[in-house]
């Protein structure tokens, strides 16, 4: 078993808990279990310990909040969680992009934090969750190669850190609420040859770059993408081969937002990709399924929809449950080749109360499916 902190719940993480209860109800193979099932740890090696030195002149934090199963068995399936574009820095009383690192006295902004709700509900699932820190990369107007190459070295710094225990990870990893040294044994509790990814926002096109035909060389040495997931994402930019046929691919759009991310699922399934499934949030937004940006502040701050008016909107803890239990689906299928996750993502199973239309191809099979 791991060597752990159990993290005790303040009234901010006894929210985190109720939430993520409400959000895995109904879930297939979802299980009860108690509050503190779930370790949090963040490790930090500096504001400026990320180069991209070939086409990047930026630098950025090797920075990341992980939540991991603190009963388990065996080596463990890893998840990656990418957030898009927003300030690098903020204050309490001024939204400021002020400088990388941050000016003294002001905070670097949290984005990472935002996805604590589907990291919780994937380490119960027995996934150790990683989600980054980009702020440099965002300050620095990072595109999807730096991106993909930042979450390509906080895996092989995993890598380093599973395989032999050392490296420079080790002993560095905190309790987020205190900064107290927190000691965690992931020695050979890792399985990278099992690795999801979710992009947000533009973090999308980072993580369909880097899971694409074209990069997959560009990989640690021993790691292996299984399934790759863009959700809110504007779509590729046109600059940057993003196609991705050989590992299954997963599409959450927002209709009063942006659809241009299912081009992600409309390349590959033209060139008959190995499986691809798109859910469609027809009155979805691009904010809501980050808590963070939901409250702001930023210049994408709270409810960003473009139709405002429109009627039956979902919730920004709707949109957020509809990615647990979609995201669940999908790395249950990818990375622990759960069949039974299908009906989820293929829109047999629909969302009560949230308009949606699904479709997903199997090399050139193809279905659609609409609430």
């Amino acid at each position: 078993m791991f060597q752990v902190l159990r993290v005790r719940l303040g009234v901010a993480g006894l929210a985190l808990a109720a939430l993520v209860a409400v959000l895995l109800t109904g879930v297939p193979g979802a299980q009860a279990q108690p509050a503190d099932a779930v370790g949090v740890v963040e490790y930090n090696l500096g504001d400026e310990a990320f180069t991209d030195p070939q086409d990047w002149d930026g630098v950025a934090e090797i920075r990341a909040v992980v939540h991991y199963p603190l009963k388990s068995a065996g080596r463990l399936p890893v998840v990656v969680l990418l957030h898009g574009q927003q300030l690098s820095c903020y204050s309490a009383d001024d939204a400021d992009w002020g400088s990388w690192p941050c000016p003294a006295g002001v905070a670097p902004y949290p984005s990472n934090r935002g996805y604590d709700y589907l990291a919780d509900a994937l380490a119960r699932d027995g996934y150790v969750v990683v989600s980054p820190s980009a702020n440099g990369v965002n300050y620095y107007m990072g595109v999807a190669p730096q991106r993909a190459h930042l979450i390509d070295r906080h895996l092989r710094l995993l890598q380093q850190l599973n395989t032999t225990g050392g490296g420079p990870l080790a002993g560095h990893f905190t309790d987020p609420r205190t900064g107290r040294p927190v000691r965690v044994d992931f020695e050979n509790r890792l399985d990278l040859s099992r690795v999801g990814t979710m992009g947000h926002s533009v973090g999308g096109e980072g993580v369909m770059y880097q899971a694409a035909d074209a990069h997959r060389g560009e990989l640690p040495a021993g790691v292996r993408i299984r399934g790759v997931a863009a959700v809110a994402s504007p779509g590729p930019s046109g600059f940057y081969d993003t196609l991705v046929t050989r590992t299954p691919l997963a599409v959450i759009s927002a209709g009063c937002w942006s659809l241009g991310g299912e081009a992600y699922f409309d390349d590959a399934r033209s060139r008959a990709g190995a499986r691809g499934f798109r859910l469609r949030v027809t009155k979805g937004n691009h904010n809501f399924y980050n808590t963070e940006w939901t409250t702001g502040p930023g210049p994408t701050d709270g409810d960003d929809t473009t139709c405002p008016d429109t009627p039956g909107r979902p919730t920004a803890a709707q949109q957020q449950s509809l990615a647990v239990t979609y995201l669940r689906a999908f790395y249950a299928y990818t990375l622990k080749n759960d069949r039974s996750a299908l009906p989820v993502l293929t829109g047999a199973r629909t969302f009560p109360g949230i308009d949606t239309q699904a479709e997903s191809y199997d090399g050139t099979r193809f279905a659609h499916r609409k609430r």
